[in-house]
C-alpha cells in the first residue's frame, strides 16, 4: 500500500496513543534543535561576531587593524620563538602573543602561525647551529633564569616574530621598547603595545616603501647620540635619515624635468615626508630659511623644537649661575609668519620634576643628596582632547618657553600645557641653583594653561612672500610658490624635549628622569607628532592602548589554593548531580501515571 507524504504527516500528527504522543514529541524536538543548528552555522559562516566583556577591550582589535587585515590577499606566516620554560612574565607575553595572532586570524584567515621552542633540541650541536642561525637573522636572546627544585635555571629566550610573506622573511621583535628596568615592567609595556608591534610588522612587511623621515643638521642641533633612543624608536615605522641643506636648492625637494635641456622644472617633489628641527643654536642663512619655507610650501611637514632661550643644567654645573639669553637663530621669523610667536620668557612651574643637591655627607664619607623641586623642569600636561596628546604621560621640558598665536587663517590647536600654577621670567633670566634652597613665593605663580607646544594647520603663506625680487619670483627654475595646499606643523619651545640622557656612558631611554626614575611620555608625545604629520593618524591609538595587567596576590593564593581547588572541581560535580536528580524527579511526577 502507497502512502503519501501528506498520508504520513497526518498519520503522525493525529496519533491518539500518549506513547505516540512522546515519541512525536521527541521527532519535533530533534529536527526543531536540527534546524536551528543548521540555521546558526550558516548565519556564523557569513556573518562573524566578537564580544569583549573586559574593561580595557583587550580582545577588541581597532578598526584601523580590521581594515588593514581585510587587505592582506597572500598568505602570512608567523613564526614564535617564545615558546618553552620561561618566567611567569614571558609566559605572559608569549600567552597574550597567541591570543593576539588568533583575534588577527579571525579577522582573515590568510594568517597562520606557529610556535617554536628553540631550546628542544636533544644535541648542543643541532641547538648551536639553530642559534647561530638565528643570531645571523638579526635575532638577539635574553638570558632568563628560572628557578627549579631550589637551583637556577639559565637558558636563552628569543621574544621575536618571524614573518613570511610574498617570499620574503624578516624578524621582528616583541619587547615594544626598553621604556622599564625591570622585567616586569618591560613584559607589561610589551603586552600592551602588541597590536600595535603586528601591526606595524605586518605593514612593513606588506609595505615595503617605508615613509621617510629626516633629523635636519649644520645648525647646532642635537647630535645623533642624543637623539638615538628616539630615532630608533621611529625607524620601527620611517626610514630615518639626516640632511644638511648647506644652502643647495635641491636639498629638500627633487625637481624633475622633462628633458636636460628644459628650464622649467615638470614636478616638484619633496624628499621627505618630515623634517625634524630639534634645537638649532646658530643662526640660520637666509637660503638655508627659503629652501625650508619652499618645503612648507610644496607640502613638506615640520616638527619644530625650538629654544627661544639658552639655559641648560651643564652650564650650571661649571658655574654657581648662568643666565639665560635669546637664542635668536632666525627661524623666528617664518614661524611668525605661519602663525606662531616663541616668546622669549622661561616657565617656573609648580608642577615640576626635582634634582639632587649635595646637603652633606655620611659617616663614610658618601655624599648625602637631597632631592627639591627644580620649577625650571616643568611636568607638562597633555591636551586629552586630542589625538596626539591622549592617554600619553605627562612630558617633561627642560627650560622651556611660552608659544603665542598670530591671527591669521591657520587653526591653531594647544597640545601642551603648563600647570595651574606657573610664573614666566623674562629675559635676560638669572638661573641659580642657590634657587633650588628658596622657597618660591606661592603668590608669584599666578598664571595657568599656558601652551608651549601647537600644532598648525591650513593653507601657510610663505615667508619670502613679497620679498624677493622679481627675476627671481619670475624665474622658472626656481619654481617660487607663494602659498601651500592644505598643510600642518607642530612647533614645541622647548629643543630638549627630544634628548635621552646617559649614566656612566650608558643611553637611559628618552622621557626617563636618572634622579627620579620616572617614565615621562616624552617619546609617546614626539613618534604622536610624526605619526601624525606624515598622515598615520591610525597608528596613535594603538600604541596608546593600555592593557591593564591583574596580577594574582601570591600570599592569598597560598593560602586558598586548596579551597579553590575544592570548590572548582565539587561544585560542577555537584551541580551535574544536581540537576538530574532534578530531572529524574520531575520525569517520575510526570509519567509515573
Amino acid at each position: 500500500m502507497k502512502y503519501s507524504f501528506k498520508n504520513i504527516f497526518e498519520r503522525i500528527v493525529k496519533t491518539k496513543s500518549v506513547k505516540a504522543d512522546v515519541k512525536r514529541s521527541h521527532i519535533l524536538q530533534l529536527v526543531f534543535g536540527l534546524v536551528v543548528l543548521v540555521f546558526v552555522n550558516v548565519v556564523g559562516y557569513y556573518l562573524f561576531a566578537r564580544i569583549d566583556l573586559t574593561q580595557e577591550k583587550r580582545y577588541s582589535l581597532s578598526k584601523p587593524t580590521k581594515q588593514f587585515l581585510s587587505s592582506l590577499k597572500d598568505v602570512v606566516f608567523i613564526r614564535c620563538y617564545l615558546e618553552g620554560d620561561m618566567s611567569a612574565n614571558y609566559k605572559v607575553l608569549r600567552n597574550e602573543t597567541r591570543e593576539m595572532i588568533n583575534q588577527f586570524r579571525s579577522y582573515n584567515s590568510n594568517i597562520e602561525y606557529e610556535f617554536f621552542d628553540p631550546n628542544s633540541f636533544e644535541t648542543k650541536q643541532e641547538q648551536g647551529d639553530f642559534y647561530k642561525r638565528l643570531l645571523d637573522m638579526g635575532f638577539r636572546p635574553l638570558m632568563n633564569r628560572t628557578t627549579k627544585s631550589n637551583s637556577e635555571v639559565k637558558q636563552y629566550i628569543f621574544p621575536y616574530i618571524e614573518i613570511t610573506y610574498g617570499g620574503r622573511t624578516s624578524v621582528f621583535s616583541l619587547i615594544s621598547s626598553k621604556d622599564g628596568f625591570n622585567e616586569e615592567s618591560i613584559i607589561s609595556n610589551s603586552t600592551s603595545n602588541l597590536e600595535y608591534n603586528l601591526y606595524t610588522a605586518l605593514r612593513n612587511m606588506t609595505q615595503p616603501i617605508r615613509k621617510k623621515v629626516a633629523l635636519l643638521m649644520g645648525h647646532g642641533e642635537w647630535q645623533i647620540p642624543y637623539v638615538w633612543d628616539f630615532a630608533q624608536a621611529l625607524g620601527e615605522y620611517y626610514s630615518v635619515d639626516t640632511i644638511s641643506i648647506n644652502e643647495k636648492i635641491n636639498a629638500l625637494t627633487e625637481r624633475r624635468y622633462d628633458t636636460a635641456e628644459s628650464a622649467a622644472p615638470k614636478k616638484l617633489i619633496n624628499k621627505f615626508d618630515c623634517l625634524i628641527i630639534a634645537k638649532p643654536t646658530r643662526i640660520f642663512s637666509y637660503k638655508d630659511l627659503y629652501i625650508i619655507d619652499q618645503y612648507v610650501m610644496q607640502g613638506g611637514k615640520i616638527l619644530w623644537l625650538i629654544d627661544p632661550l639658552t639655559a641648560s643644567m651643564d652650564s650650571l654645573q661649571a658655574t654657581a649661575q648662568t643666565y639665560a639669553i635669546t637664542n635668536f637663530t632666525g627661524v623666528e621669523d617664518p614661524l611668525f609668519r605661519y602663525g606662531v610667536r616663541l616668546q622669549t620668557n622661561l616657565i617656573m612651574d609648580k608642577q615640576c620634576s626635582k634634582v639632587p643637591i649635595k646637603t652633606g655627607e655620611y659617616s663614610n664619607g658618601q655624599p648625602q643628596f637631597t632631592y627639591f623641586p627644580w620649577h625650571f623642569f616643568p611636568e607638562i600636561s597633555p591636551n586629552a582632547q586630542n589625538i596626539i596628546t591622549d592617554k600619553i604621560n605627562p612630558v617633561k621640558l627642560e627650560f622651556a618657553s611660552v608659544i603665542d598665536t598670530i591671527e591669521n587663517n591657520i587653526k591653531k590647536t594647544p597640545l601642551l600645557f603648563t600647570s595651574d600654577y606657573t610664573r614666566l621670567l623674562n629675559t635676560p633670566v638669572i638661573v641659580s641653583l642657590q634657587m633650588l634652597k628658596q622657597k618660591q613665593d606661592d603668590r608669584l605663580f599666578t598664571q595657568s594653561h599656558l601652551p608651549v607646544a601647537m600644532l598648525l594647520e591650513g593653507d601657510f603663506t610663505s615667508a619670502f612672500q613679497h620679498r624677493l625680487a622679481p627675476e627671481m619670483e619670475q624665474n622658472m627654475e626656481i619654481a617660487f610658490r607663494e602659498k601651500s595646499d592644505s598643510n600642518a606643523m607642530i612647533v614645541v619651545a622647548d629643543g630638549d624635549i627630544i634628548r635621552n640622557d646617559f649614566v656612566n656612558g650608558e643611553m637611559l631611554p628618552l622621557g626617563y628622569d636618572k634622579y627620579t626614575n620616572q617614565m615621562y611620555g616624552n617619546k609617546e608625545f614626539l613618534i604622536n607628532c610624526v605619526n601624525y604629520l606624515c598622515g598615520d593618524k591610525n597608528v596613535i591609538p594603538l600604541r596608546s592602548r593600555e592593557v591593564i595587567m591583574r596580577k594574582l596576590e601570591v600570599a592569598k593564593m597560598e593560602r586558598e589554593k586548596t579551597l579553590w581547588q575544592v570548590i572548582n572541581v565539587a561544585i560542577p560535580v555537584a551541580l551535574v548531580v544536581v540537576f538530574g536528580c532534578c530531572v529524574g524527579f520531575v520525569r517520575r511526577k510526570k509519567f509515573v501515571h
